[in-house]
């Protein structure tokens, strides 16, 4: 009875703590309340106060407003300086003000340390353009003010191949500024035509509606400038600069396109290997392949070792040489020649392809035999009528004739006619010992 009395005594006073300690906390929590009160009351937001909490949500939402346009604001300047930085070209292509004949910027190219930097330029009908440098002048400036720098500037062009160079040369690199830059055109051979601009916003002024000029925005010193690494500074050679700015890239464009038909030609050797094949396993003999293919293979380097050429194909080096090394000179010692040679050339083509030769064409396929020696008349198989089997050997003919053909044309566009690119280019390189030209008036090039 005692225990039990004790251990009741003993709940109770438990219970009293409890209670004083949930009172403690409750006064705690009210005594929080209050100050929030207090500080609600003295900046005037309760609910006597609408004005006040108004006018302070108000600044609250400005003030962010403010920090997030600024902050968007240095991260657009970032950006703009980041791009200007990095950006060589804004101008793709412009029009010149009264011919209205199309210039093409086709990129910026520069020495590694970028004190020697080429501006390339492509006219689009040069037939229509003078390929004389001097009958052209130069207005630079900044795109809002003057450069900062004055290089020394030169405009050249590569004869009557159409492209041009406007040069930028320096002690110091090139800085990253954008140029504006104004060519003008003192001869006139296509009429006048034009708009009286050159489609740039600030190609509105009176001189180009009173001379032909066109306009461009370069920035020489960017950083996405292409590093012409083989090329010396200052290099003056023609033939050297034509083939490091514009051959090599046209050299590697025919050549991928060589490359792409050459394994074409190795898909069409297995596949016409694969229709042979199965005429042998039904128990037929094979039509005899035509020349142009017979003994033809694609070497371990990619490259077609054909057994006979086609008439009027071009034989030199292409797979161990490239444009730096030359391909004319593997077949004659100068130009002097090369017109007669390639005539030549079109006249065997001509010739070759004429129906009446028959030379270059995939005979008509009547008939074969089977192993005993006996023929089946391929003309009276007919799918529904005859044999599966007969059918396979006249579809299997049928698709050795395709393949044939196909590979006639291609070997034809490879030895010929892409052949005949690299030669033309190479042509085009070593005639600018004596077409190009360079604009040597200093007063032919204005900085303002």
């Amino acid at each position: 009875m005692k225990k039990m009395t004790r251990r009741v005594m003993k709940g109770l006073k438990n219970q009293k703590a409890t209670e004083e300690e949930q009172g403690t906390d409750k006064q705690e929590k009210i005594s929080f309340i209050q100050r929030l009160q207090n500080v609600r009351d003295k900046l005037k937001l309760g609910p006597h106060h609408k004005m006040e909490r108004f006018t302070a949500m108000l600044g609250a939402t400005l003030t962010a407003l403010i920090l997030f346009t600024a902050l968007s604001f240095v991260t657009h300047r970032s950006n703009v300086v980041q791009s200007v930085s990095a950006q060589a070209v804004y101008t793709e292509s412009f029009n010149f003000s009264l011919s209205n004949e199309k210039m093409y910027v086709e990129g910026v190219f520069a020495n590694e340390d970028k004190t020697d930097v080429m501006i390339l330029l492509r006219m689009q009908n040069p037939e229509n353009m003078s390929s004389d440098a001097s009958n052209y002048e130069l207005f630079i400036t900044g795109e809002k003010d003057s450069l900062t720098y004055e290089p020394d500037v030169t405009f050249s062009l590569f004869g009557s191949t159409g492209y041009g160079v406007i040069r930028f040369q320096d002690d110091e690199p090139i800085p990253k500024e954008v140029a504006d830059i104004t060519i003008r055109s003192n001869a006139d051979l296509a009429g006048r035509d034009g708009s009286g601009t050159s489609g740039e916003k600030d190609s509105n002024d009176g001189s180009f509606g009173e001379y032909d000029q066109g306009k461009l925005f370069v920035n020489p010193g960017a950083e996405d400038v292409t590093t012409l690494d083989w090329l010396e500074t200052g290099e003056t050679e023609p033939t050297k600069l034509y083939t490091a700015l514009v051959a090599e890239s046209l050299d590697q464009e025919i050549r991928d396109e060589m490359q792409e038909q050459t394994d074409e030609l190795g898909k069409l050797l297995n596949r016409e290997k694969e229709y042979a094949n199965r005429l042998v396993s039904a128990g037929y003999e094979p039509p005899e392949t035509p020349w142009f293919v017979n003994g033809d293979y694609i070497d371990e380097n990619g490259v077609l070792v054909a057994a006979r050429d086609l008439a009027g194909a071009f034989t030199f080096d292409y797979s161990t040489k490239s444009i730096r090394d030359g391909y004319i000179n593997q077949i004659m010692n100068d130009l002097s020649s090369f017109d007669e040679y390639m005539e030549e050339h079109s006249k065997n083509e001509s010739e070759a392809k004429m129906d009446s030769t028959r030379e270059e064409q995939v005979q008509r396929i009547d008939t074969i035999k089977n192993e005993d020696g006996a023929e089946l008349d391929l003309t009276s198989v007919a799918t529904g009528s005859s044999p599966s089997a007969q059918v396979a050997a006249k579809d299997s003919v049928e698709s050795l004739q395709g393949t044939w053909r196909e590979y006639l044309n291609i070997k034809s566009k490879l030895q010929r006619d892409l052949m005949r690119k690299l030669l033309i280019l190479d042509a085009d390189v070593q005639s600018q010992a004596f077409s190009y030209s360079v604009q040597s008036d200093k007063d032919a090039v204005t900085f303002y």
